[in-house]
């Protein structure tokens, strides 16, 4: 049996100075590869099929970029097909899904005269109904019009496998019982998101706290992660609360897709703008309360998204940088 590890060895803290420099030499990659954010956004979307699990996507690619970045000794170059080829390979990772793109050759292509089209508008469904590969597949050639051999290479596969699950995902897409195939995730609890925008909108600091877990975690994305409800409260909720003085919040359960959101509504205190949605926040929920809830603040393609299909006005603030 192997021996437990020692979880009391002499470094007890990171320094801090190894912080500010990992913090800023993060700040300074970032800032450089923010022309290719919105394009790296619509290609994670069109994979995953979600604006929220494209997001995800989003961050996990900038984060294996930058390590990518620190390991390489040659200059990358065409920055937009790697973080293509880096996110297409961190979402076969997530879904855990590593076979090679074989088809047996009895699998039904998709019909001779598909509309390019409908193939189009189906893609939002592709997250039920395609295998990951075939998925990548579908996106990278018929959203991004990349050379099959490029496809390829990305998905470290041959040129007929590519094929092959070209024909097959287009033709689980154009299926007309494709609709039977469709499914949906459980939402979080209402009541307990509607005892959250109540606490937010109060700035009532301890109520809302009391309603995540012990164990809570909080994701301001791309900015701050949090955990436990005592780091929570110290930190995302009272900034929101306390030291965020230029807006009055008040928050409000929307639904979207029947999907509860909290839309976090912002009206300046100097009174320069009209109140609009500068936020969005996603939770999840136990019995015993809040167990994740993720702040889209520095998103500002989620929240365009969610806005306009809400028909709701909204301010973003960039990515944070």
């Amino acid at each position: 049996m192997a021996p437990e590890p020692d979880l009391s060895p002499a470094l007890d803290v990171l320094p801090h100075s190894l912080l500010a420099v990992a913090q800023a030499a993060r700040r300074e990659f970032l800032i450089a590869l923010e022309p290719l954010r919105g394009e790296l956004f619509r290609y994670c979307r069109r994979l995953t099929g979600s604006m929220w699990d494209a997001e995800d996507l989003v961050q996990e690619t900038l984060t294996r970029a930058l390590t990518r970045a620190a390991q390489s000794h040659q200059q990358v170059e065409r920055p937009m097909a790697w973080l293509v080829r880096i996110a297409t390979n961190a979402y076969l990772d997530q879904v855990r899904r590593p076979a090679p793109l074989l088809v047996e050759p009895t699998e039904r292509a998709a019909p001779a005269l598909a509309d390019p089209a409908e193939v189009r508008d189906a893609l939002a469904e592709m997250t039920t109904l395609l295998a990951p590969q075939e998925r990548a597949t579908v996106v990278l050639k018929d959203v991004f019009d990349l050379p099959l051999k490029e496809i390829a290479a990305m998905l470290s596969t041959t040129e007929g496998a590519v094929k092959a699950a070209l024909h097959r995902g287009r033709g689980r897409l154009t299926d007309p019982d494709r609709a039977a195939a469709l499914a949906r995730r459980a939402a979080p609890d209402r009541d307990t998101l509607d005892a959250l925008a109540t606490a937010f909108t109060a700035y009532d600091l301890d109520r809302l706290a009391k309603l995540f877990t012990e164990d809570a975690v909080s994701d301001v994305i791309g900015m701050a992660h949090e955990v436990g409800r005592d780091q929570i409260a110290a930190g995302s909720l009272r900034h929101t609360l306390h030291l965020e003085t230029s807006v009055r919040w008040r928050a409000e359960v929307r639904e979207l897709d029947s999907d509860p959101l909290v839309l976090m509504w912002a009206t300046p205190t100097d009174g320069d703008g009209p109140e609009a949605v500068e936020d969005v926040l996603r939770a999840e929920t136990a019995d015993e309360g809040i167990t994740h809830l993720r702040w889209y603040y520095f998103c500002p393609h989620v929240l365009a998204e969610v806005s306009n299909r809400l028909g709701v006005p909204y301010r973003t603030h960039g990515h944070g940088l």
